[in-house]
C-alpha cells in the first residue's frame, strides 16, 4: 500500500476511533512537504544536551522526505565549539563533536493541555540508538514543569527496553520522583520478529485525573494525576495541570544509549504523523462537570461574570450532607465555558462568632457585577443567619479588587427598610392591613390583602425580605438587585446605587402573591425577559416567563419557555442565570438540586432560541458546543 493510502486508512481509522470517545483533531503535522519542517510549528535544540549523550543536535539532521520526519543520526567528526582543556564538564570536556542529530520541540508554538497524542513512527534499535517522544510542561524548572515520556527506547544494564514514563519535582532540585515503566525489548520482538522494521503508533491519553499510555492500543502505564503534585520546589503544583508541548529526537549513547554501532550509520528515525485530538469543547447538562483538578465543580446557585475575555463562575461550596455554608464562595475561570479552572475559595465563611457569615450560616445565589468607574467587584448574595432558619432572610454585599477575590464582607440586611414601592399610590400606602386578621393563607381575602402590601407593610420598618437573587445591570450601567420577597410570594426590583454597594431606595414588585423565585434576567433588542420558578422546596416544577419593554414594567407573563420532554419539570433543574455571551447568545443555567447530597448537585446549562417574533425557548440538548 502506497504512503498516501496508508495514511487516509489510518486517519480514517485513527478519527473513528477518536470520535467514538468524543475527540476531535486540533492539530497534526503529517509531515508531507518535502525539505525543511515548518518553523511555525517546530524548533530545534542546538548543541549537546543532556545525559552526555555523545550527538551535538542541529537542524540539518530533521527534514521531511516522502511522506515521513527523518530525525537523522551520523558520525562525523569535527571541532567541539564548546571545548575547553581541563574542562570537567561533559559538554566542553569532548575536543572533538563526534556524531550529529536532531531534536524538535513545540514549545511556545503548540501547546496541549491534556487530550489524545497519537505519533505513528518506525524507531532506529541498533546499537547507541535513543529515540524518545515525550513532552515537557511550559512552566517552572524541570522536573517540576513535568514531563511524560510517551516512548523511550533504551537500554538497562545493557539490555534493550521501551518505556512509557512520567517525572515531577520534589524537594530536591534536579531530582524528579518518577512513575515508570520499563517492557524488555524482546516482549515486542517475541510477538513479532519483524518488529523493528514497522512502524508502530505510540498514544498518550491525558485528562484531568490520568495519564494513560499506549503502544499500538496496549496500555503501558496509567499514572493517576493524584499523585503527581511537586514537592516544595514546585510549589507543591501539579505539573500536568498546565500545557505541555511536544519533543522529538534521537540521542546518541549517554547513560541510557548504549555504544553505538558504527554499522547502523546512518541512523534514521521517522515518524510518520504526529496528532493531536482533545475532546470536544461540549457542555453536557446533568452530567458531572470536572474541573482542572479532575472534581466536580463546586459553584451552585450561581452566576458568570465575563470580565477581559474570561468567565468567572461563582457559586455556592456545597458539602457531602448539609447546604449550610462551611467554606463560603467558590469561583471558576475559563476561556471557552467548557474548560473550568478552580480559583479557589473567593469569599471564605468566618470563624468569628459575631459575623454575619460565620461558618454554617446560609449563603445562596451569589452574583457577581463588575464596577468599571470604581473597579471594584461587586458580589450579593442571599443571606440566612446561621441556627436561625430562613427567617433573616437578608441580602449580603462583599467586595473586591480582583475577579477571583478575595472578597470582603461588607454588611448584610434587610433591604430599602422604610420605603415603598415608587409606583404604589398614596392611597395604598396609607391603607391598613392588620395581619392577625389574615392568619389563613390562600384564602381570596388573603390573596386580596397580599396585593394590597400585606407582608410589605409588615417588613416595612426593618426592611423587605431577600431571598433567591439575582444582579442585573443594564445596558446605560444601571444595575438592579431582583429577589423574591414577601415570604417569597412577590417579586422586587431595586435599583443599586452607582457604585453597585447599596440599594437606592427605588424599587417596584412584580406579581404579587404569584409565588416566584429562582429569577434570572436578560435583554434583548429593548426587551427584558425573566424567567422564575414555583415554590415547591428541592423539587423541580414548571417555570415561568415575564416579559417587558422597561425595567420597571409593567411586566407580561408568558407560557413555559421550556419546550420538549421534561420541560414541565424545567428538565429537572431550577433557574439560576442566565449568561449573555459576547457573540450576542444566551445561556440559560439551571441547578438540578440534591438536597441528599448537595455536593453531587448538577447543573443545567442550555441556549436559549428565539422564533420569528424574539420570544425565548430553551430545549433540552445532551450536548452542545457554544460559538
Amino acid at each position: 500500500m502506497n504512503k498516501f493510502l496508508t495514511t487516509i486508512v489510518g486517519c480514517i481509522f485513527c478519527c473513528s476511533s477518536a470520535a467514538a470517545q468524543d475527540w476531535q483533531l486540533v492539530w497534526s503535522d503529517e509531515f508531507n512537504t518535502e525539505g525543511a519542517l515548518d518553523k511555525a510549528t517546530w524548533n530545534f535544540e542546538k548543541g549537546f544536551a543532556r545525559n552526555e549523550e555523545l550527538q551535538w543536535y542541529q537542524p540539518d539532521n530533521a527534514f521531511c522526505k516522502d511522506g515521513f520526519l527523518v530525525i537523522e543520526a551520523r558520525q562525523e567528526t569535527r571541532e567541539n565549539p564548546l571545548y575547553k582543556v581541563g574542562s570537567t564538564d561533559w559538554r566542553s570536556s569532548r575536543k572533538n563533536i563526534e556524531y550529529t542529530s536532531s531534536s524538535v520541540t513545540t514549545a511556545g508554538k503548540k501547546e496541549f493541555l491534556y487530550g489524545r497524542f497519537e505519533i505513528k513512527a518506525r524507531i532506529p534499535t541498533a546499537g547507541g540508538a535513543w529515540p524518545a517522544i515525550w513532552t515537557l510542561g511550559k512552566d517552572m524548572e524541570w522536573p517540576s514543569n513535568g514531563e511524560i515520556d510517551i516512548m523511550e527506547y533504551y537500554r538497562i544494564k545493557d539490555v534493550p527496553h521501551i518505556l512509557a514514563n512520567a517525572a515531577w519535582g520534589t524537594d530536591q532540585r534536579y531530582h524528579a520522583k518518577w512513575a515508570s515503566k520499563a517492557i524488555p525489548f524482546t516482549y515486542f520482538t517475541g510477538k513479532d520478529a519483524d518488529w523493528a522494521s514497522k512502524f508502530h503508533v505510540w498514544r498518550m491519553d491525558w485528562d484531568e485525573t490520568s495519564i494513560k499510555l499506549y503502544l499500538d492500543d496496549e496500555l503501558l502505564n496509567e499514572i493517576p494525576l493524584s499523585r503527581t503534585i511537586n514537592g516544595s520546589l514546585g510549589n507543591r503544583a501539579n505539573p500536568f495541570k498546565q500545557p505541555h508541548y511536544l519533543l522529538l529526537n534521537l540521542a546518541v549513547g549517554g547513560m541510557h544509549g548504549g555504544t553505538p554501532d558504527a554499522s547502523a550509520f546512518p541512523m534514521k528515525y521517522e515518524i510518520d504523523y504526529v496528532r493531536i485530538y482533545q475532546k470536544k469543547k461540549e457542555i453536557r447538562s446533568g452530567e458531572k462537570w470536572l474541573d482542572n483538578n479532575g472534581e466536580h465543580i463546586n459553584a451552585h446557585g450561581g452566576g458568570v461574570l465575563y470580565h477581559e475575555g474570561k468567565y468567572y463562575w461563582f457559586g455556592e461550596h456545597k458539602s457531602e450532607t448539609t447546604s449550610a455554608a462551611l467554606v463560603g464562595v467558590t469561583c471558576y475561570s475559563s476561556t471557552d465555558l467548557c474548560n473550568w479552572t478552580n480559583e479557589g475559595v473567593a469569599m471564605p465563611v468566618s470563624d468569628d462568632d459575631s459575623s454575619d457569615i460565620v461558618k454554617g450560616c446560609t449563603i445562596e445565589r451569589p452574583k457577581v457585577v463588575y464596577n468599571p468607574r470604581t473597579k471594584k467587584f461587586v458580589m450579593w448574595f442571599h443571606l440566612e443567619l446561621k441556627g436561625k432558619g430562613y427567617e433573616a432572610a437578608r441580602a449580603a454585599v462583599a467586595v473586591s479588587d480582583t475577579p477571583t477575590g478575595p472578597y470582603r464582607f461588607l454588611r448584610s440586611g434587610r433591604v430599602n427598610p422604610g420605603r415603598y414601592p415608587f409606583d404604589m399610590t398614596e392611597k395604598e400606602r396609607k391603607l391598613k392591613l392588620n395581619p392577625n386578621t389574615y392568619k389563613e393563607w390562600w384564602t381570596p381575602q388573603w390573596r386580596v390583602a397580599v396585593n394590597k402590601g400585606l407582608f410589605l407593610k409588615n417588613n416595612l420598618a426593618g426592611g423587605q425580605m431577600s431571598r433567591d437573587m439575582t444582579l442585573f445591570v443594564d445596558d446605560d450601567g444601571k444595575a438592579y438587585h431582583i429577589y423574591s420577597s414577601e415570604e417569597n410570594l412577590t417579586l422586587h426590583i431595586a435599583e443599586l446605587t452607582d457604585d453597585y454597594q447599596d440599594h437606592t431606595g427605588k424599587y417596584i414588585r412584580i406579581f404579587p402573591g404569584g409565588h416566584n423565585e429562582a429569577p434570572a434576567i436578560f435583554k434583548k433588542e429593548g426587551r427584558y425577559w425573566m424567567i422564575t420558578s414555583g415554590c415547591t422546596g428541592w423539587d423541580p416544577n414548571e417555570a415561568r416567563m415575564f416579559s417587558a419593554t422597561s425595567i420597571w414594567g409593567p411586566w407580561k407573563q408568558h407560557p413555559n419557555p421550556c419546550i420538549g420532554k421534561g420541560a414541565d419539570k424545567t428538565f429537572g433543574g431550577q433557574s439560576t442565570f442566565i449568561l449573555p455571551l459576547p457573540d450576542g447568545e444566551f445561556i440559560f443555567m439551571a441547578d438540578m438540586w440534591r438536597p441528599k447530597k448537595p455536593i453531587d448537585a448538577r447543573y443545567i446549562w442550555l441556549p436559549i432560541g428565539f422564533d420569528k417574533e424574539g420570544k425565548p425557548s430553551i430545549e433540552w440538548k445532551d450536548a452542545w458546543s457554544p460559538k
